[in-house]
């Protein structure tokens, strides 16, 4: 079995619309949240910290019992970017949407050490990938659904009636999906190997904000040195290029060190630093990922132990009993 992993707090901002959407859908969020470890006072106070499993728990458990399945998304619709709090007078000054997309990822952390989004250039445009980190288990698909509608939405409030050209989830689809082809467009692939949204060059030069040079050196100067003192960070940053990596081959100390610009001794020390090393996040990660595909796609064995890099389907079952102390089936089947 795994060690417990330590909670990761989030601003209660991320929750912004929440109780009254669950009002309409005729639920109590209060209520909900104190069953899911959330303190009442955080849905009076944005700047109140809330455990991000809770948040999550929060999210499945309302799409559960108010037969919502798309809760997730319709929740980002209520949001906006101000969510952020203190980040927002930093990001609202980005010039560009392009700009905007690369300073949430970078200080994302800031926002909350379970999320580490990261932006890959690509023909046309950009892709930004979105997952959680840090925390084994955790519930995310609607946490997942309801970050990559906020920034489509954000997107679509500069220019309406868009839509990106693809979007992917490593979960299973629900069942009407409606909503997700009204806000996400028509090329969705789901069971993916990745949480994905691509945002073309044309969206991505659309003006933003007011882009004062002076003003941008003044906070970046400021948020460096916060993320610089950040605990965890090494260790959030590695995670999300593995979980980024794992599905197409090569995950390994050297791959992983260069894609962040390190040497592989340096990023091994300053992992140790976190308290973890770089075999420990690899089996985490997997560990993680096998419990979320189980229990969130209609993936076959097989496919699950290709994803994340298994010789075999024997080999996978032998981890997940170590890991989960059951067979992939049998975690499947309690799902």
């Amino acid at each position: 079995m795994l060690p417990a992993s330590s909670p990761t707090w989030v601003r209660a901002g991320a929750m912004m619309g929440i109780e009254p959407l669950l009002a309409e859908l005729g639920g109590d969020a209060l209520q909900l949240g104190e069953a899911c470890g959330i303190d009442r006072a955080a849905f009076a106070d944005p700047d109140f910290p809330v455990p991000v499993r809770g948040f999550a728990q929060l999210l499945e458990r309302a799409a559960a019992e108010l037969a919502c399945a798309n809760l997730g998304l319709r929740l980002s619709q209520r949001q906006g970017l101000s969510l952020f709090g203190p980040l927002w007078p930093f990001l609202a000054n980005c010039a560009t949407v392009g700009e905007l997309v690369r300073e949430v990822a970078h200080v994302f952390p800031l926002h909350t050490p379970a999320g580490a989004p990261q932006v890959e250039e690509a023909d046309g445009g950009l892709v930004f990938v979105y997952d959680a980190v840090g925390e084994v288990g955790a519930p995310r698909r609607q946490l997942i659904e309801l970050g990559i509608g906020v920034l489509v939405g954000e997107v679509r409030r500069l220019r309406p009636g868009w839509r990106p050209e693809a979007v992917q989830f490593r979960h299973a689809a629900p069942a009407d999906l409606e909503l997700h082809h009204r806000l996400l467009g028509s090329n969705l692939l789901f069971e993916a190997d990745r949480n994905t949204v691509f945002l073309d060059a044309e969206a991505l030069a659309t003006p933003y904000g007011a882009g004062d040079a002076s003003l941008a050196g003044a906070w970046q100067e400021a948020l460096a040195s916060r993320l610089a003192a950040l605990d965890g960070l090494m260790r959030a940053r590695a995670e999300a290029v593995v979980r980024n990596l794992l599905p197409f081959g090569h995950c390994d100390l050297a791959a992983v060190a260069a894609l962040l610009r390190l040497s592989p001794r340096t990023l091994q020390r300053r992992l140790a630093i976190d308290g973890t090393s770089f075999e420990q996040l690899l089996d985490a990660v997997r560990a993680d990922l096998a419990l979320y595909y189980l229990r969130e796609s209609r993936l076959s064995v097989a496919a699950v132990a290709e994803i994340l890099q298994f010789s075999e389907t024997s080999a996978l079952t032998r981890a997940c009993r170590r890991w989960h102390g059951a067979s992939p089936r049998a975690v499947r089947a309690e799902a």
